[in-house]
């Protein structure tokens, strides 16, 4: 699937964060709301684009941001590995990286909470060697 200049401004205009129909998008962009409407589910049906409400972790005093560095034992396992880390409950996000680890993994859990992932949710998976925590103390910007 290609996209075109139409489908970007679309994204663009999701991503402000700023609440909007999809009149007022076809009316910023000079296009029908039907084709607002076809356009968004062409893109999420395509693994372009999800809509949905992101909250601010910095908000929540009962969960705690903390991404963790994985070393697997193989390359061959990463993309079993990275889908199996991506079915967890408190993971949020699955990111393949270069350099010292082989992954980095967003988890959003009860404070207090690390050594229990760790030690059941993250043990179930064999081919993690090792990992590195960095607990999230504050953030700007960020939205899961």
């Amino acid at each position: 699937m290609k996209l075109d200049e139409i489908d970007y401004q679309i994204i663009e205009m999701l991503q402000t964060g700023e609440r909007m129909s999809n009149n007022e998008i076809a009316s910023r962009l000079s296009v029908t709301e039907g084709t607002v409407r076809n356009r968004i589910k062409k893109l999420t049906g395509g693994g372009f684009l999800s809509v949905r409400g992101l909250i601010n972790p910095d908000k929540f005093h009962d969960r705690q941001l903390i991404f963790l560095g994985l070393t697997i034992a193989g390359s061959k396992d990463l993309e079993t590995v990275s889908r199996r880390l991506s079915d967890l409950p408190s993971v949020r996000s699955v990111c393949v990286v270069s350099g010292r680890y082989d992954l980095i993994i967003e988890v959003f859990i009860e404070p207090h909470k690390l050594v229990n992932f760790l030690s059941s949710q993250l043990a179930s998976i064999n081919s993690v060697t090792s990992t590195e925590s960095f607990i999230c103390l504050e953030s700007r910007s960020k939205w899961i």
